[in-house]
């Protein structure tokens, strides 16, 4: 007998969706200082770049979602590996912002929802029922990983070599690398090899929340979902852009100030795995609450810490704060559309999140250019993530599996 593969798939799609977010959101805070001096932008305009990523992959997300049953992820994977390894050398060599735009938006923004968190959240999906709720932690720790790993490593080779040729080299690292996963071990559903969710010997008959779970848009709890996790969103997102240049500001060295935004995304691992056994266990909506907390706690301390030791400290304390939503969203939505309509109502909800989380980004950016500090916006986002705690009171949920 065949061994369970949804072990293979969740670590395949875990490997390249960390290579793929360690080189986006986690790594873009180290283009700021280099993009600003070529180019001769402030900070809200550079921050326009991880916008337009974070749109993109938005809309892509939707449209990738709402097709997914239609197609088989291999071959979407692969276009999409090869879409991003090009939209990398591509911006490598680009000679003005608005170019650089176009492709982010385009290629990089469509490569990174084919073969990166999102596609990973769908498989894991597919093939954990009543392990979901772990399986999906460990997806959710894929992000932090590539923070943790990847991040540092562009850290260095774009001060080591310049930014363009760090695009370059780590563009077609990550193509190679990601191949060879996809082509050996990315698989739709368990059901397509003979094997059942979890390993099971029989059909699973999923429990799901929605009543008709395929009218997504007319579903109340999408809308609290997209909301409270879109706020929470937003401030995790405008902490993830700021903090080495916070560290910088403050008079840190370069590798003090790339350490930050490391040990955060190392202990985010720990506090995502937390998170995805909690949910499993506890009421998802006190875990998100949870997660709110956390992010408080952090913002708090991020205006009030003057020196190195004490951020360093905190940082590797809270990892819940960044990226915990992510467990708690998934799994929440898991369990109000099915898998069915997973990919469908999860990319249309990015269309909530990134928006508001772009709004937090752009208020940031607006923020630190007018009072030439990062302390009114952090201020700013604490109300916001208690609003986010607020919302996702009132989501439905089912008992414990």
């Amino acid at each position: 007998m065949i061994s369970f593969r949804g072990w293979h798939v969740l670590g395949a799609s875990f490997i390249t969706a960390m290579l793929m977010a360690g080189a986006t959101f986690y790594s873009f805070q180290h283009f700021v200082s280099p993009i600003e001096a070529e180019f001769g932008l402030g900070r809200e305009q550079t921050n326009i770049g991880m916008m337009v990523f974070l749109l993109s992959a938005a809309i892509w997300a939707a449209i990738v979602g709402s097709n997914l049953r239609k197609f088989n992820p291999r071959p979407l994977a692969l276009i999409g590996i090869f879409a991003f390894a090009v939209g990398f050398i591509a911006l490598s060599q680009m000679q003005s912002p608005k170019q650089m735009l176009w492709v982010i938006a385009l290629p990089i923004g469509f490569g990174f929802t084919a073969c990166g968190p999102f596609m990973s959240n769908a498989l894991t999906t597919n093939w954990f029922y009543k392990l979901r709720g772990r399986a999906l932690g460990i997806a959710a720790v894929s992000t932090s990983a590539g923070g943790f790993l990847i991040q540092p490593i562009f850290s260095h080779l774009i001060e080591t070599k310049g930014w363009r040729q760090a695009l370059l080299i780590m563009g077609i690292s990550i193509a190679v690398i990601a191949t060879a996963l996809i082509l050996k071990y990315f698989i739709s559903r368990p059901e397509d090899i003979g094997q059942y969710p979890d390993g099971a010997s029989e059909t699973v008959i999923e429990e799901i929340v929605a009543i008709n779970p395929s009218k997504i848009l007319k579903n109340r709890d999408f809308w609290i979902i997209g909301l409270a996790c879109g706020l929470l969103l937003g401030c995790d997102q405008a902490l993830l852009i700021s903090l080495k240049p916070f560290g910088e500001d403050l008079g840190f060295t370069n590798t003090q100030a790339t350490l930050i935004p490391t040990v955060v995304a190392g202990s985010a691992i720990l506090g995502k795995l937390a998170i995805g056994w909690m949910v499993e266990r506890f009421d998802k909506r006190w875990v998100f609450a949870l997660v709110c907390a956390s992010n408080i706690a952090f913002l708090l301390t991020a205006i009030l810490a003057t020196k190195f030791i004490t951020l360093l400290i905190v940082a590797t304390c809270v990892g819940i704060a960044i990226g915990g939503i992510y467990p708690v969203w998934t799994s929440i939505t898991a369990d109000t559309f099915g898998r069915e309509h997973f990919a469908p109502a999860i990319g249309m909800m990015n269309l909530i999140t990134v928006f508001l989380a772009v709004i937090a980004m752009g208020f940031v950016g607006a923020s630190y250019d007018q009072n030439g500090s990062y302390e009114q916006a952090f201020k700013a986002l604490i109300p916001v993530a208690a609003l986010a705690a607020f919302v996702m009171i009132f989501v439905r949920t089912k008992p414990r599996i």
